[in-house]
């Protein structure tokens, strides 16, 4: 994945020393002469889907013993087996138990005996229904906690309204940046506009429509397959209504960006601070003040008026509009048809004949992005389906459309590289057209159902050429829980199509990666599991939040989880305004460590710890 660089060193040293929680299993007693840990997905299966444990020891022990326990008694036993590899020099070997046909609803623990001594932590067998809504409200939670503008919820993490300016932005040209730091001043071109609202897209509090709107499509697609629930429904409706004012509809100009990240030479940037959002609101600043642009956040045009614009932005802004149109085309009618228009307009922008460098962020290394024609596919899809919602015309037009940018999607020079992420939709739209195939029509078009449906395949089939080894994944092929995720929906909606269950246990067992099935026995997700992340490195919650088990907590918040090595040099030593987390120094995780991968529990490790809403999006879909 490319680099998210959301914080400099002068940030990063902004926040605390070493790990808060220790795994559950470091609890587990153990012999000295063969350390072992079990590792579940501590939220637990549901009863058909493939169930998974790992054990890992430090000397060999095939003919050790384990027990599945329920209620005190032993409901399955057997014996350890085939070592399945090497995880790292501490643990040298690595087993699989497998738990298929167990059905019966309750909560279990497996413990490990002769050989090796071990017992994992708790996890349920229940209706995934049961199992995962609750993360799925929280992921909306932390939406809620991501609100800027007036309208946030003062229940999470204590919220206060910021921003306020926001309401009259000025509107300025793009900024140029050298080594990842601010050139010059920049130029304010227009303006005032109301750009307020929206969600931070991260840690920080910089807000782009490159990350909202593939979080808000995400959250789209999740409500309209929830249709039941309103909490998510109206988080969907926030985002589109921040991304409502980012399209100059009169001008036919878009804002891509509200604020500085990374200041310069007397200019004070976003990441160059560590407080809470409102602080922002309370300075008093002149037009030339080195903070100016903290208080007064300049919006960042893409173009001219009615210029051509960067596809991948294009295309995702139509899908988002055409989704919304699709979710208010019975409640809202006259509403639906305004963003189904918005939608064709935006979309028919796009600079598709030589694109160049996609525009993503201000400056680009926050967000790399090279694929575009998947955006396309995604928003021509949903302007076919929400046309057809609404009883339009031109939904053959829109179904042309849409398969040919699956086409060219299918023979672009970046194809496979990667299942859903933020830098490529391709598996939400291949799913959304093969269905408006079969529903709409399905002749004489660039691609066919088929096409579509073997495409998922072939993307889950190379994600399993890279990331199956032992313990799911965490080497050199790292990319992190949003890929790991995106993974798990992929292959349900391949699943929805083809009714082919090939990579049913491969996916179960990316999602189980991110929930606690992984080398360091932790869940990636705050408040899913026993042992989650402590110490994100996030501002509110490491300035309001609580550092131990206690609440506040920035519940739903998705983080990376592990990353090489090489991300954690020069994290620096606590910053003045931050609160130092964890507040023990010990890292009780590095013992797990292996394959050039680290894991750390600590405000500082952004690479780790850092949730964003393109993380927490796709867990939105995964937990629906």
């Amino acid at each position: 994945m490319s680099s998210r660089m959301i914080a400099n060193v002068g940030a990063l040293a902004c926040a605390g020393a070493l790990l808060a929680a220790v795994p559950a299993q470091v609890e587990a007693s153990q012999t000295p002469a063969n350390r072992a840990f079990v590792r579940v997905n501590q939220v637990g299966w549901s009863p058909q889907e493939p169930k998974v444990a790992y054990v890992m020891t430090a000397r060999s022990a095939p003919n050790a013993r384990y027990a599945v326990v329920r209620r005190g008694k032993v409901v399955r036993r057997g014996r350890l087996g085939k070592d399945i590899g090497r995880w790292s020099k501490n643990f040298r070997h690595v087993y699989r138990i497998r738990l298929g046909g167990m059905h019966q609803r309750g909560a279990y623990r497996i413990r490990v005996r002769g050989g090796a001594r071990a017992r994992s932590p708790r996890f349920q067998i229940a209706p995934a229904q049961q199992l995962y809504r609750p993360l799925r409200r929280h992921a909306v939670t932390f939406f809620r906690t991501q609100r800027d503008g007036r309208n946030v919820p003062r229940g999470q993490l204590r919220r206060k309204p910021s921003h306020l300016s926001d309401r009259r932005a000025g509107t300025y040209a793009k900024p140029r940046y050298r080594n990842g730091r601010l050139i010059g001043r920049p130029h304010r071109i227009g303006g005032p506009v109301d750009v307020s609202g929206g969600w931070f897209d991260a840690g920080d509090y910089l807000k782009f429509v490159e990350t909202s709107t593939y979080a808000d499509a995400s959250l789209l697609v999740a409500a309209r397959k929830r249709p039941g629930d309103k909490r998510l429904r109206r988080e969907a409706m926030y985002g589109l209504r921040w991304l409502d004012k980012m399209w100059l509809d009169k001008s036919k100009t878009l804002l891509y960006q509200v604020g500085i990240g990374d200041g310069g030479k007397k200019i004070v940037g976003d990441h160059d601070l560590w407080r809470l959002p409102q602080r922002d609101d309370r300075l008093h600043v002149r037009p030339h003040s080195p903070k100016y642009f903290i208080k007064h956040r300049p919006a960042f045009r893409a173009g001219r008026p009615g210029a051509r614009l960067s596809p991948n932005l294009a295309g995702r802004m139509a899908a988002v509009f055409a989704l919304g149109a699709q979710l208010q085309s019975q409640s809202r009618p006259d509403h639906a048809r305004r963003l189904l228009r918005k939608a064709r307009t935006v979309f028919a922008l796009a600079r598709t004949k030589q694109p160049g460098r996609l525009l993503t962020t201000s400056p680009h290394v926050y967000y790399e992005e090279d694929e575009w024609r998947d955006d396309l596919e995604l928003g021509a899809t949903e302007i076919a389906i929400a046309a057809r919602r609404l009883g339009g015309t031109h939904v053959r037009r829109d179904l042309r459309r849409a398969a040919h940018w699956a086409r060219a999607y299918l023979r672009g020079p970046h194809h496979g590289w990667y299942t859903l992420a933020r830098d490529d939709n391709s598996a939400i739209a291949h799913a959304d057209l093969a269905r408006a195939l079969s529903k709409y029509g399905r002749r004489n078009l660039a691609v066919s159902r088929g096409d579509l449906v073997r495409d998922l395949r072939f993307q889950l089939r190379v994600a399993k050429r890279r990331y199956a080894q032992p313990l799911g994944y965490g080497g050199a092929e790292n990319p992190g829980s949003d890929f790991a995720l995106g993974v798990a929906v992929t292959e349900r909606l391949y699943r929805n199509l083809s009714h082919d269950r090939t990579y049913a246990r491969f996916a179960t067992g990316m999602r189980d990666w991110v929930l606690g099935a992984n080398a360091w026995g932790a869940s990636f997700v705050v408040g899913a599991g026993k042992a989650f992340p402590r110490c994100p490195h996030h501002q509110i919650a490491n300035l309001v939040g609580s550092r131990n088990r206690k609440r506040p907590r920035l519940v739903g918040a998705v983080s990376n989880g592990p990353a090489e090595r090489s991300e954690f040099v020069g994290i620096g030593k606590p910053g003045a305004y931050a609160r130092r987390c964890p507040t023990r120094s010990s890292n009780p995780f590095a013992r797990f460590d292996g394959k050039g991968v680290r894991y750390l529990d600590d405000a500082r490790a952004w690479a780790a710890t850092e949730p964003a809403i393109d993380y927490v999006a796709v867990s939105a879909l995964a937990f629906a």
